[in-house]
């Protein structure tokens, strides 16, 4: 009688980690995922006439070495404009910097002295810059 009463509590302890790891994995699958949300810092140059392709490669190269710099910039990439419609008004390097927060970007990136020293290497080359900062959804 004894081992019954045992088993019949097993039954229903049993029972009632299924009832509830069912409800878990109904809740998981009804509950959208949250995704994290992301600052993205696009930068877009015009370089003078005059700027040559190893001035913009330096650039290019000082701009790429940030993120070895400033650990809060979460990704980084960049490109050469490549769209057939003409747009782009002269602007041919896109460079795309993601951050988590705007104080990452506001009160570590901007006045880190890796990026000042970087904005300050581009006056003699770039005509002009176009910046666009949103939470990527």
């Amino acid at each position: 009688m004894k081992n019954l009463k045992v088993i019949m509590i097993m039954v229903l302890c049993n029972m009632l980690l299924n009832a509830c790891a069912e409800k878990t994995e109904k809740e998981l699958k009804e509950e959208p995922m949250k995704e994290e949300k992301l600052l993205r810092h696009v930068v877009i140059f015009k370089f003078n006439d005059d700027t040559s392709d190893a001035q913009v490669e330096k650039l290019n190269k000082s701009f790429s070495e940030l993120p070895n710099h400033i650990s809060i910039i979460q990704d980084f990439e960049w490109g050469l404009n490549d769209s057939p419609e003409d747009f782009h008004q002269g602007f041919t390097h896109c460079y795309m910097l993601t951050f988590k927060s705007e104080q990452d970007r506001d009160s570590i990136y901007t006045p880190h002295p890796k990026h000042q020293e970087f904005v300050a290497s581009l006056g003699p080359y770039v005509e002009k810059v176009f910046v666009v900062d949103y939470w990527a959804n």
